[in-house]
């Protein structure tokens, strides 16, 4: 199927909606969604099989500056954390993460790594999540940072306000590129994990995170880490109870949210849960330390089927 693209650039809020992806309400908070002068591009891949979806991301990726030059190895950031299964939404699909690291080899990388400091034992989070299974099925390999504290290094944030140091996985600082894969769901505590919060299972202290402002810390460590690319699992959603649930209260928008900028990919994934990406305050501190676009006056969105 022959993929389609549009600009939302003068589309009325009421329009917006009323085409909205698979009746997925996508609001905001001015009269037009996105300007027609953006300064950050997103796509937002719609579709009902997984493998699809990744493979037209992958095509999107490709035809807008690749994953970087002369790329022999490759960490992908995945969500983990959890030992629930995949249609719980509480981990990214293993079907996304499997398609992608079979693409990655079909473009050449070499080397594939799944590094994750999972929120529980790993060998109950990577397993019932099908995470593990599906990394070692495509040749790449899974490694439980939990275990293995050799494995980060110290950096500086220079651009930090509250997280001014961090322990991170040496896997992210090293490879060529770095592909951020989160799912999209409520967070008690950060009221949506994202992109930005996913890096939390990068890092070796994130009670450091909750113990001095969450959210100015998830903001300072986006000022360091910039992934190559940003691709948001929001092909089911938990709107409560998360990160781990399990909830009923769930959406299936069966999407796929991708950019260069992390930022503006969790702006346009806040719109699937809230009216405004400024509800969330990680955002916000995004927006006032300039580390990528928030505004959705600023956004362009292409809408893909797969």
């Amino acid at each position: 199927m022959s993929a389609t693209t549009f600009s939302t650039a003068g589309i009325s809020r009421r329009d917006f909606i009323r085409t909205g992806i698979a009746g997925t309400a996508i609001l905001a908070t001015r009269p037009t969604l996105f300007a027609a002068e953006p300064e950050a591009e997103v796509w937002m891949i719609h579709g009902d099989d997984k493998a699809k979806l990744m493979t037209q991301a992958l095509k999107v990726v490709d035809q807008n500056g690749g994953l970087g030059t002369n790329v022999k190895t490759l960490a992908l950031k995945v969500n983990a954390a959890w030992a629930r299964k995949p249609e719980r939404g509480a981990t990214t699909h293993p079907t996304l993460i499997k398609t992608f690291l079979e693409g990655c080899q079909a473009r050449g990388i070499t080397k594939t790594v799944v590094p994750e400091n999972p929120c529980v034992r790993a060998e109950h989070s990577f397993t019932r999540s099908g995470i593990q299974e599906v990394v070692e099925a495509a040749g790449s390999t899974m490694i439980d940072l939990k275990s293995e504290k050799k494995r980060f290094a110290d950096v500086n944030i220079p651009n930090g306000k509250n997280l001014r140091k961090a322990e991170v996985a040496r896997d992210f600082l090293e490879a060529d590129a770095v592909v951020n894969m989160p799912i999209a769901k409520h967070h008690g505590g950060a009221k949506l994990t994202m992109a930005l919060k996913n890096w939390m299972g990068a890092v070796w202290d994130r009670g450091y995170w909750h113990r001095n402002n969450l959210h100015q810390c998830i903001a300072d460590f986006g000022s360091f880490m910039k992934p190559n690319w940003t691709i948001i699992d929001a092909t089911r959603i938990m709107l409560t109870r998360g990160p781990q649930g399990p909830t009923r209260d769930m959406k299936h928008p069966n999407l796929l949210i991708l950019s260069k900028d992390q930022v503006a990919a969790d702006s346009v994934a806040t719109l699937l849960f809230h009216d405004s990406p400024y509800e969330i305050p990680f955002l916000k501190f995004a927006d006032d330390m300039g580390i990528g676009v928030v505004s959705p006056d600023r956004i362009t969105v292409h809408k893909v089927e797969a």
